[in-house]
């Protein structure tokens, strides 16, 4: 059996050494498809979502919306990347019309995407790196939560979106800002964060389930 320092080294290495050139055709594209999917239900939601305006308020309440350079689809402003990573993961993932990845019994984009694009504009990152990102992060993501087998997971009262999800946003977000040799202690220091915890009480109420699982953008 290998020992959890040596999955999490693979993991690093798998995810720093992705290439855009090594990817067949259509995992670009995907990924480029989900990522326009996921920005429409950012918008939409901070249109019409009942739990926008709280979420707002908290983000203002807490000091959160200090100038920054990091986009929230749908606002005419920017805020700083760690705020601007938990709005839209939190509106992304509020009307529950993103991506869901059945036999991990995921959503991936709700914690993958918001952190792959707010990493992305603090370096200037290019659109080709952005898409290597969040295939890293998917990729990472997804046998996380399949090694926890989902069924078990939530049996236990996990909610493997949060749960796997640290995993994917920090290997997504390590890979826009190209922290090759420390990607092995950023997915290592994601198994200390309490944010692994992703107990499913959080599902109710439900809008605690959107903030629980955007903990892992931050």
């Amino acid at each position: 059996m290998k020992s959890a320092q040596g999955i999490t080294q693979q993991l690093a290495e798998f995810a720093a050494s992705i290439r855009y050139g090594d990817l067949p055709p259509e995992v670009p594209q995907r990924a480029h498809d989900l990522t326009i999917d996921f920005i429409g239900n950012i918008v939409r939601a901070g249109a019409e979502a009942n739990s926008t305006p709280s979420l707002l308020g908290v983000v203002w309440r807490l000091g959160l919306d200090g100038p920054g350079q990091s986009a929230v689809f749908g606002l005419n402003r920017r805020y700083p990347p760690a705020t601007a990573a938990l709005i839209n993961g939190m509106l992304g993932h509020s009307l529950h019309f993103n991506d869901t990845h059945s036999e991990s019994s995921t959503h991936p984009s709700a914690p993958v995407m918001p952190a792959a694009l707010a990493a992305a504009e603090m370096p200037g990152a290019s659109g080709r790196d952005l898409l290597v990102a969040l295939v890293a992060g998917y990729e990472v993501m997804l046998r996380v939560a399949n090694a926890l087998d989902p069924t078990v997971h939530y049996a236990r009262g996990f909610h493997p979106t949060a749960t796997a999800g640290v995993f994917g946003a920090t290997a997504g977000a390590g890979r826009i800002v190209r922290l090759a040799a420390a990607m092995n202690g950023l997915i290592a220091a994601s198994l200390a964060r309490e944010d692994f915890v992703g107990a499913s009480e959080s599902f109710l109420p439900s809008a605690c389930q959107k903030r629980h699982t955007q903990l892992d953008t931050t």
